[in-house]
C-alpha cells in the first residue's frame, strides 16, 4: 500500500511541475530571448564589479604586505639592500 502512495505522490509532483512550468511560460512578460539577454547583462555588470573589487583587494593586500615586511623584504629579488638607521 505504501508503494502506491509514494507513486501517487511522485506522479502528483511531476504533473504539478509540468503544469507550473506551462503556466509560467504562458504568463511570462518577456520572451525567452529577451529574458536571457537581461540575465546576461545583469551577470556581466556583477562580474565587472566583482573583478574590480578583487583587484582593489589584491592591491590593498600587497600594500599591507609591503608595510609589514618593510623595504628589505618587499624589494624585488636582486635589488640592493638598504641599510636601516
Amino acid at each position: 500500500m505504501r508503494d502506491s502512495e509514494l507513486g501517487s505522490f511522485l506522479a502528483g509532483i511531476l504533473i504539478g511541475g509540468l503544469i507550473g512550468a506551462t503556466v509560467g511560460l504562458l504568463l511570462a512578460q518577456e520572451t525567452g530571448e529577451r529574458l536571457r539577454e537581461q540575465v546576461g547583462e545583469f551577470v556581466e555588470t556583477r562580474r565587472a564589479a566583482i573583478d574590480e573589487a578583487i583587484s582593489e583587494g589584491r592591491a590593498a593586500a600587497e600594500f599591507a604586505r609591503a608595510e609589514i615586511l618593510g623595504p628589505r623584504e618587499s624589494a624585488p629579488p636582486g635589488a640592493p639592500e638598504t641599510a636601516t638607521p
